[in-house]
């Protein structure tokens, strides 16, 4: 009881010091959510909506450090940057590879 006490009360804190921390961190695990969802049903609709998430919290994040830089911003920006061009390329592929599996039939 008391691990749960101690989630919700630093649940509270964040959203009430730091709410776009917050709001990423939703939209972070929803982006999880729905990718274990695609992996399992293989439903294009379900990668859009991961991918939608992904790419608003990554636009969060970096909009965040431009407006109240933290003291670790260019690690931030770097990581967010990085995991953009890597999940940039990983769409790139999958769709490439979904078009050259239609072409085939």
């Amino acid at each position: 009881m008391r691990r749960w006490r101690s989630w919700c009360r630093g649940l509270e804190m964040t959203s009430r010091y730091n709410p776009p921390q917050l709001v990423e961190a939703v939209m972070l695990g929803l982006s999880l959510a729905l990718c274990a969802a695609w992996w399992v049903r293989q439903d294009w609709q379900y990668l859009i909506l991961c991918l939608s998430y992904l790419f608003g919290a990554i636009a969060s994040i970096l909009m965040r450090e431009c407006v109240t830089p933290s003291p670790y911003t260019k690690q931030v920006r770097l990581t967010a940057i990085s995991c953009f061009l890597v999940l940039a390329a990983a769409v790139g592929f999958y769709f490439l590879r979904a078009i050259s599996s239609y072409k085939a039939f």
